[in-house]
C-alpha cells in the first residue's frame, strides 16, 4: 500500500470513528480507538481540520465532525428512504397549510436540515438543506429534545445556552418544564425564540428503537400564525410525523438508525 493511500484510509478510519456514543474525542481516544501513535492522529486531525472536516472545541480541546461534512451529506440523502417516505407528507402539509415545511436530523448537538419546501407565499421562510438550527430555541430542536435520552438533555442544557432574542429561554429548569407540555401535546412551538418575527411548529418521527429519528416543522412569519393556528399547524405536523413513524417502524433497514 503506498504512503498517501494509508493516509487516506487512516484519515478515514478517523472520521468514521465518531459516532452517537463518541461524538467528541480528545487525540488521546482516537489514538486509542484508531490503534495509531498520538502524533500521527494529530497530523490527520490538523490536516481535516483545515478543509473544514473536523472542528475542535474550543472549551474543552476535543474534536468533533465538521460543516463541510454537511454539503456532501445532504446530497447523499437525496437517495436515502427517509425522504422518499416523507415526500408526500410534506407536500401535502405544503399544499394545505401554504407555509414552509422542513425535516431535521440531529448531529453532534445540533439539528441540521435534510429537506426544506419553501412557501409560495410573498412573505416565507426561506433555508436550505444542511443548514444547522440551534437545539434548546427552536421548535425543531426542543421536539428532539423533549424525547430525547436523559443523560443527553443533560449534557446539552449543561452547556452555556445562547440568547438569540428576548424570548429566548436560556435557564434549563424552564427549558425542562417546557419539555413536559411537549411531550403531553405531542410537538414543539417555538415564538420567535431564534429569530424575531417568526413562529414554528414541530414533531418528533420516530424509529423502531423509540429513538427520534428526525423531526417535521413549520416555520412561518409569526403575524400569520397567532396561537389558534398555531395549535391547527402543530397538530397537522404532528399527524404528519405520527404517519411517518408509522411508516418507518413497518420497513425493514431503518435509515440513519444512529442519527437521533
Amino acid at each position: 500500500m503506498s504512503k498517501s493511500i494509508q493516509v487516506l484510509e487512516r484519515a478515514m478510519n478517523l472520521l468514521e470513528a465518531f459516532d452517537e456514543d463518541h461524538q467528541e474525542m480528545g487525540v488521546t481516544e482516537l489514538a486509542d480507538r484508531l490503534g495509531l501513535h498520538k502524533a500521527t492522529v494529530h497530523r490527520i486531525l490538523r490536516t481535516l481540520e483545515k478543509g473544514g472536516f473536523i472542528q475542535q472545541n474550543s472549551d474543552n480541546g476535543k474534536y468533533h465532525l465538521g460543516w463541510q461534512l454537511i454539503p456532501l451529506g445532504t446530497l447523499a440523502l437525496q437517495h436515502f428512504d427517509l425522504r422518499r417516505l416523507a415526500s408526500d407528507l410534506l407536500h401535502a402539509l405544503l399544499e394545505e397549510h401554504q407555509e414552509t415545511v422542513d425535516m431535521a436530523i440531529y448531529q453532534a448537538g445540533v439539528m441540521y436540515y435534510i429537506e426544506v419546501l419553501e412557501s409560495p407565499q410573498p412573505v416565507k421562510i426561506a433555508a436550505r438543506p444542511g443548514r444547522g438550527l440551534p437545539i434548546h430555541c427552536t421548535a425543531t430542536g426542543k421536539a428532539f429534545l423533549a424525547f430525547a435520552e436523559p443523560e443527553q438533555v443533560d449534557k446539552i442544557l449543561s452547556r452555556k445556552l445562547e440568547r438569540y432574542t428576548p424570548q429566548t429561554l436560556i435557564d434549563p429548569d424552564l427549558i425542562r418544564k417546557e419539555f413536559e407540555e411537549i411531550r403531553s401535546k405531542g410537538y414543539a412551538t417555538s415564538r420567535e425564540e431564534f429569530e424575531v418575527g417568526i413562529t414554528a411548529v414541530a414533531a418528533p418521527v420516530f424509529n423502531r428503537k423509540g429513538k427520534v429519528e428526525a423531526v417535521m416543522a413549520m416555520p412561518g412569519p409569526s403575524y400569520r400564525i397567532p396561537d389558534e393556528r398555531m395549535i391547527v399547524l402543530g397538530e397537522a405536523v404532528c399527524a404528519a410525523a405520527r404517519t411517518l413513524t408509522a411508516r418507518l417502524r413497518g420497513i425493514s433497514g431503518v435509515v440513519l438508525e444512529d442519527a437521533s
